[in-house]
This record gives structure tokens, sequence and C-alpha cells, in this order.
């Protein structure tokens, strides 16, 4: 082969090396990428629910007591007027003798009494006395003409119309309050005297203690009639 023809083979050669050189695809160097996993759906469950502690009890302070109006007893007399009524509370005791009645209190001061009788005449109460109406500490009334008159009066014998008023003896009437009605054949008085009020010619009356009593009615509106009914007993004071 000629030197020439060498030549060009060789750089023939190179041309065709270059070629493919450049031709060749070059390397690529792969980047990693992470890929999160996809989370799978779970099925959707009833949460069981967490036993707590109940919350502690409040202490809610009781209301403060209400103070409530007294109640009546022996020893006020909050409900007793005199009214010639007789009303549930207004005494505490009481006593029946037939066409007879009686009912009484105290406050520990004053006496509240009422009489009343099966009449339209007179009615009359003797506290203590000695023998038959001797020195029996009276009280005396009668309604005449729609009027109450009522008398604070002493026995002075034993029988008779021998029952003068206080004052007509040297005493004073001490009857402090009162009232007297006639109704439906009935006459009733209510009064309010001291339990002592110094006077001789009525009694001492002691919470306690007992007196002994004499119950009368007449037929007429006469402080001298004769009576037409007369019992006896005993009035006791609450303590």
């Amino acid at each position: 082969m000629k030197a020439s023809h060498f030549v060009s083979s060789i750089a023939l050669w190179a041309v065709l090396v270059s070629v493919l050189v450049g031709c060749t695809t070059p390397t690529v160097t792969p980047t990693a990428v992470t890929v999160q996993p996809t989370a799978t759906p779970q099925p959707e469950t009833q949460e069981t629910p967490v036993a707590t502690e109940p919350p502690a009890a409040t202490e809610v302070a009781p209301p403060e007591a209400t103070e409530l109006p007294p109640v009546p007893s022996a020893n006020d007399n909050l409900t007793w007027v005199a009214d010639g009524a007789i009303a549930d509370g207004e005494y505490t005791d009481s006593a029946d003798f037939g066409k007879i009645r009686l009912w009484w209190r105290h406050d520990g001061e004053h006496l509240y009494f009422a009489m009343e009788g099966d009449t339209q005449g007179w009615v009359s109460v003797g506290i203590e006395p000695t023998r038959a109406m001797k020195d029996a500490d009276y009280f005396f009334g009668f309604v005449v003409n729609g009027e109450a008159k009522l008398w604070d009066a002493f026995g002075m014998g034993t029988t008779g119309p021998t029952h003068p008023a206080d004052e007509e003896i040297g005493g004073a009437n001490h009857i402090l309050e009162f009232a007297g009605v006639e109704t439906g054949g009935l006459t009733r008085f209510e009064l309010k005297r001291l339990l002592d009020t110094g006077d001789v010619y009525d009694k001492a009356l002691v919470p306690g203690n007992s007196y002994n009593i004499i119950i009368a009615i007449g037929d007429d509106d006469d402080y001298d009639g004769y009576h037409s009914l007369v019992r006896s007993g005993e009035m006791m004071l609450q303590p």
C-alpha cells in the first residue's frame, strides 16, 4: 500500500471514531426520589369513652333560718281581743258547767276572762268565796238595749243581793277592758284585769294556783235579781 493511501485510511478512521464518540448517549446519574407510602385507610371505629372521675360536689350553704312569728301561749296576749267573741287560741283554759261556760288565760300580769250563760239576763262569777257568796270577788254583767254593763263587785253576805260594786265600799273598779253581747239566747262577756290589783276587794291571783269559784245566771237584766241557776267549781291558773 502506498503511503498516501495509508494516511488517508488513518484519517478516515479518525473521522469515524469522532463521529461515534459524538453520538454516544451521555451517562445520566439517576437522582434518588423518596416516595412516602400511601396510608391504607382504616375502617372507622367507635371510640371507647375513657372513664373519668366525676367532678367534686360543690357544697351549698343552707339558707339562713328565718325567724318565725311568735306562737301565742299562756304567757302572751297576742290573740286576745275584748269583742265578746271566743276565738280559737284566745284562751288556754275553759270549764263547762252546762248552761254556764268559762274561759281564761293570763300573761303573768293580766287575767283574760270570758263567761257565757244560756240566758238573756245576767251572768256572774265570784272568785274564792269563803262561805256561799261571802267574800267572793265578783264579775257581774248583763246587756240591756244593746249596751253591755259589767261590775267589779264584792260579796258582803252569804245570800241575797249583797254584792255591791267595789267603789261603793271603798275600793275601785279594776276592770281594764271588757265587751258584752247578747245573741241567740246567750249572754257573753270578756274582760281583762290585773292579776293583783292591790285592792282589798279583789283577789290577788297567782299563776300556778287554783281558786274556788261560784257561777250563776239570772233571767232578768237586774243587778239585784235572783239567780235561776248556780254552780260551783275551780279555776286553775297555768304556771
